[in-house]
């Protein structure tokens, strides 16, 4: 299981992307993860993080976990407020992460932490086919 802690700095969203990358990679040189599903996984870890640097508070964790068949991976801030996935103005600069998301993953949530603050954003990624 990979477990970091990053500062919420905007640095971080690319410490974060190569992390994962490297930290999947003997999966992927044994086969037993597709490049393809690595390469949606840090698109989308791209767009989570951003959110918890972003819109968070505190420090933001990540974590991932290969299961047979699929990739976890979850990103935790300290920050109230939930993701949500809205009808963006064709113009807008940002705010289609969450979209991305939906769109790309094979499933994605949002658990509450404990207290009146933080969440965790978690998505999976199947093989598609």
């Amino acid at each position: 299981m990979l477990q970091v802690v990053l500062p919420p700095q905007p640095r971080s969203v690319a410490v974060a992307r190569w992390l994962l990358t490297e930290w999947c990679a003997p999966w992927v040189g044994r086969g037993e993860l597709d490049v393809e599903l690595v390469e949606r996984a840090e698109l989308l870890v791209s767009e989570v993080v951003t959110n918890g640097v972003v819109h968070g508070s505190g420090l933001v964790r990540m974590g991932a976990r290969i299961r047979p068949g699929f990739l976890h991976v979850e990103v935790a801030d300290e920050g109230g407020g939930m993701p949500l996935v809205g009808a963006q103005r064709s113009d807008a600069e940002h705010g289609r992460g969450m979209a991305m998301v939906e769109m790309l993953s094979s499933r994605w949530g949002t658990d509450l932490g404990v207290g009146p603050l933080g969440k965790t954003v978690w998505f999976e990624l199947r093989p598609e086919g």
